[in-house]
């Protein structure tokens, strides 16, 4: 029976690919109502502190507040937490037509700024530190290829 090595080394091609799929993961988590939801325009008339209780610490959240007409309803939403946009300031929103209280604004802020960004954020630092540790080297880097490292 002939064995073979495992090996975990990984190509430069795939390492940026699966770091794509990292960056896209808190996107993914509404391409429902980005690809379904209606769009209109909001506007910023406010921006709102709040006091927070996250964990342990307790401080103060600031949110802007974003207004918007849905059909004949005028809703008001919070925006990205800890961003003060100036009032008057106009966002693309997306709502879901049978809810328009599930609505968010079209912003990288919006997706890239909230507690939503923690898990992918951990697990692109995991990924990151696994392939510098198991990433291919090439013979320009390793003048001994082939050679095992003496203690």
């Amino acid at each position: 029976m002939a064995y073979r090595e495992v090996s975990f080394r990984i190509s430069r091609k795939n390492f940026w690919f699966i770091t794509f799929l990292i960056v896209l993961l808190p996107i993914s988590s509404k391409y429902r109502l980005l690809i379904f939801g209606k769009r209109t325009q909001g506007v910023v008339v406010a921006n709102e502190v709040k006091s927070s209780a996250f964990y342990q610490s307790h401080g103060y959240d600031s949110y802007p507040v974003i207004e918007f007409n849905a059909d004949s309803l005028t809703l008001r939403m919070y925006g990205p937490e800890n961003t003060n946009y100036e009032v008057g300031r106009r966002f693309t929103v997306i709502y879901n037509p049978d809810n328009p209280y599930n609505c968010m604004i079209l912003s990288l802020s919006y997706f890239y700024t909230g507690r939503g960004v923690i898990l992918p954020g951990t697990i692109m630092l995991l990924w990151i530190s696994f392939y510098l540790t198991f990433r291919s080297r090439d013979s320009k880097n390793n003048p001994r290829k082939g050679e095992r490292d003496s203690p």
